[in-house]
């Protein structure tokens, strides 16, 4: 992927639309005013409930397909709101938004039974209605679906996050999603998609174990291309001087060889970023700190995605 010249269609990349803006996507700045969810009336909150081994035995006996899915999507995910498990799971609907309402009666189900939370705050307050909901696994939910995974790991207990981990991470989710509709609509194979922890990269530096931590995986083959990419999500959060630092690491991970003795190519590195000015200053900061280095990384807004997977991107957007 590094260096690799191109000779894609220059007409064609300029025909391609863009995905819609990462600054358009409401987590960026949707928390200042936190809205609690309310308890149902006359009940406790489904959060509350705690299910035996012999009830979720008995819950998951009742589960469909698609009850199934909507649950491993979440796990695999940690949040997601409403619309993107429509997205993600109910696709065969006659419209869009017959598809809304059939996730919102699934996700309504399976809350109460207790297999699924919601965040006490909204994306766009109580007046965008299920549509604002943030869902995540409960105890039991968890606890279900380790019934099908013999693994042994420990099931995460729940701390509410702050409000820019959820929103990075519901950022995160909205780039997977992108990826996936945008291979399933033009016809490019997604042949790997990881989010965390599983894209994670694991090396040794100077005898230490050290862990690089991209927010997502991806591989997609479009007629004789194959790329590999690492994806990071920018919200315009963090200094370019913690961007680059961030870069140091993947340089590092580079030099260590283990990606390109697994898959012969290391994967082209794309921050993702909101708009023109922050992509302006980071690949300037990115070019200045590992100039006459290898261009392991592409600065991009929403927008220009699809080109980016589409035609593999230019010298010019490399740094």
């Amino acid at each position: 992927m590094t260096n690799r010249p191109t000779s894609r269609d220059k007409k064609a990349q300029a025909e391609t639309p863009g995905i819609p803006d990462f600054s358009r996507f409401p987590v960026c700045d949707s928390y200042r005013n936190p809205v609690t969810d309310t308890t149902p009336p006359g009940g406790s909150a489904p959060e509350a409930r705690r299910l035996s081994h012999r009830q979720l035995l008995e819950t998951d006996l009742c589960l469909g397909g698609r009850d199934r899915e909507v649950l491993l999507a979440i796990q695999r995910h940690r949040y997601l709101l409403t619309g993107q498990v429509q997205r993600l799971v109910f696709t065969n609907a006659i419209s869009p938004s017959a598809a809304l309402r059939a996730a919102s009666r699934c996700l309504k189900k399976l809350r109460e039974q207790g297999l699924i939370c919601t965040m006490s705050r909204r994306i766009g307050g109580v007046r965008a209605g299920s549509a604002s909901l943030i869902w995540y696994l409960s105890h039991a939910g968890e606890r279900l679906l380790r019934l099908h995974d013999y693994k042994p790991a420990p099931i995460r207990r729940f701390f509410e996050p702050s409000p820019y981990f959820l929103a990075h991470t519901l950022a995160v989710a909205e780039l997977s999603i992108q990826l996936t509709e945008f291979c399933r609509d033009e016809g490019i194979t997604l042949t790997n998609l990881q989010p965390e922890p599983e894209c994670w990269r694991s090396y040794s530096e100077q005898g230490a174990h050290v862990t690089l931590k991209p927010d997502l995986y991806a591989v997609t083959v479009s007629r004789e291309y194959e790329d590999r990419w690492f994806f990071e999500v920018d919200l315009d959060t963090e200094s370019p001087v913690k961007v680059v630092e961030k870069c140091q690491r993947y340089h590092r991970y580079y030099r260590s060889g283990l990606e390109q003795k697994e898959s012969g190519v290391f994967p082209l590195t794309v921050w993702v970023v909101p708009d023109e000015a922050r992509k302006t200053r980071l690949a300037a900061a990115i070019r200045t700190a590992f100039d006459k280095q290898p261009r392991l990384f592409a600065v991009v807004t929403g927008e220009e995605l699809k080109h980016l997977i589409r035609y593999g991107g230019d010298k010019e957007m490399l740094c």
